[in-house]
């Protein structure tokens, strides 16, 4: 028996034994009668309304006239309030008091559906900003953003999803040391201030989860045995908890994904699975730039032995590719290029004369004027050369630079005679560099002009042959930054240029 039924079964035998005292008194009403209210008032509040019932038909037996049946005298003056008197109090007691214990019930189930209903909407709201943080680092990672830039986009989505104060990446300087990479909530130039060299190794939650590589949590930092010198630190950003999750950045060695908290917490089981989960996913973007990054390097060496294999056929082609790879990239960041452009307009700034392999050696190395038939064989190279990206897929990027970088703005270039802005941009920077490279190195025909009389040339042939707006920033770069000029280049060394005007005077016909 359960003990609700033995509570409801003593009750019963509660009521039972007090009309069995009634009867021993022997008169109605008794001295005992009003010690039903209490078996009824206690029913009406535990049980269903029909147990209360039940035991105020008791009372009501015991309290009745039907009483004299057994012997039972009775008070004549109150013999009419007998029959309905008692009755009717103890049936409102039992229905009354159960109503109003129901409504209570009630309204506790409502409060705790309520309170139920809250802590699932912010979980929900929780879950919510969780899925924005891990969609968010995801589309960084999409975007092809460089390493810098994902991690910063982890440590504030990070530190947004988990109300922290400060966000960082705990790395390991071998076994010596351990230091922030790209904080959130603070500065690195502040962490230097109290740890030059770095902070202890193995110090704090950061430093056990980088031994254990297990996440944990400290509920105050200034109490928690495993701070010593970060406790300094603590004080000066301002937290008092902090937690950490493990992050593995390369095979084996691991980093940390810290939070820290302005007020003392303690974070739960599912606060918990959540900095696992975004250190997870921080372990995968920082996996996959590195990946990226080390494909780009990968297919930007291949593109440079690629044109270096073919400048070696000629002395003035030395280096000019690789001087157009950097200062191109210089000029895409300048223009505020995403850094996954950039590298794009890099490997095609390397790639663009990569075409001139189908030239033969006895017009690339002509030191005098091409016939209208060799011109037209020169020219090829952009076609040959776009057809070879097209061809590895890695190097596919770089195409529309390749193919399209001997365009002019006035639509009177190569080899599709785009106009203006349906050149591709990265086409657009590679051309004013490379005659910019080109004008400022010696040729088989004629000296290197000086930095004044190319910048000179540039500024008249912008709008023209060249994008005025890329020509206008990269002489304002020149101005400003004298170190960006190609002046530094090897002397005397440069690629073979086309003949138009930006390059030399047009071709001499002969025949």
């Amino acid at each position: 028996m359960t003990k609700r039924a033995t509570e409801a079964t003593l009750w019963l035998a509660a009521t039972a034994g007090i009309g069995t005292l009634v009867f021993i008194d022997g008169e109605v009403p008794s001295a005992f009668t009003t010690a039903f209210f209490l078996p009824i008032c206690f029913a009406a509040y535990r049980y269903p309304l029909p147990f209360s019932v039940l035991l105020a038909a008791i009372a009501s037996v015991f309290s009745s006239p039907a009483m004299t049946a057994v012997g039972a005298s009775m008070n004549e003056s109150i013999m009419p309030v007998l029959w309905l008197g008692w009755p009717a109090v103890y049936l409102f007691l039992a229905v009354s008091l159960n109503q109003w214990a129901s409504i209570q019930e009630q309204r506790s189930h409502l409060a705790e559906s309520e309170r139920k209903l809250n802590e699932m909407s912010q979980h929900n709201q929780r879950r919510e900003r969780e899925l924005e943080a891990l969609s968010g680092i995801h589309t960084a990672i999409m975007s092809g953003g460089d390493e810098q830039t994902i991690v910063e986009e982890v440590t504030r989505r990070v530190a947004e999803t988990c109300d922290a104060k400060i966000c960082t990446i705990m790395v390991p300087v071998g076994t010596e040391s351990q230091r922030p990479f790209l904080p959130f909530g603070f500065s690195e130039d502040a962490f230097r201030e109290v740890f030059p060299k770095g902070a202890p190794y193995g110090e704090g939650v950061e430093g056990w989860t980088i031994l254990h590589h297990k996440p944990t949590q400290a509920k105050n930092v200034f109490e928690d045995p495993r701070y010593d010198r970060l406790r300094e630190f603590a004080a000066l950003v301002g937290f008092v908890t902090a937690a950490a999750a493990p992050v593995e950045l390369e095979d084996g060695v691991y980093g940390a994904l810290l939070v820290g908290f302005p007020d003392e917490r303690e974070l739960s089981a599912e606060d918990t699975a959540r900095l696992e989960r975004l250190a997870h996913q921080a372990e995968i973007a920082i996996r996959s730039v590195r990946q990226r990054e080390s494909l780009s390097r990968f297919a930007l060496e291949t593109a440079m032995g690629l044109t270096e294999a073919i400048e070696s056929r000629d002395p003035y082609t030395g280096g000019h590719c690789r001087r157009l790879a950097d200062y191109s990239s210089l000029v895409a960041k300048e223009m505020g290029m995403p850094s996954h452009e950039i590298e794009v307009v890099r490997l095609g700034a390397a790639l663009h004369d990569m075409g001139k392999i189908v030239v033969p050696d006895s017009i690339l190395k002509k030191p005098s004027a091409l016939t209208p038939e060799e011109y037209a064989i020169v020219k090829q190279h952009c076609y040959s050369g776009g057809q070879i990206c097209k061809r590895v897929g890695f190097l596919m990027s770089a195409y529309p630079i390749v193919y399209h970088h001997h365009e002019r703005w006035d639509g009177r270039g190569y080899p599709d005679g785009l106009t203006g802005e349906r050149v591709p941009l990265g086409a657009r920077i590679v051309a004013v560099m490379d005659a910019y490279d080109a004008m400022t190195t010696d040729r088989p025909y004629r000296e290197a002009m000086s930095h004044e009389e190319a910048q000179s040339i540039l500024r008249d042939g912008g709008g023209s042959q060249w994008d005025p707006t890329i020509v206008t920033l990269f002489l304002d770069m020149l101005t400003a930054r004298p170190d960006l000029k190609i002046e530094e280049a090897v002397v005397g060394r440069g690629g073979l240029i086309l003949p138009d005007h930006a390059h030399h005077p047009a071709p001499k016909i002969i025949g």
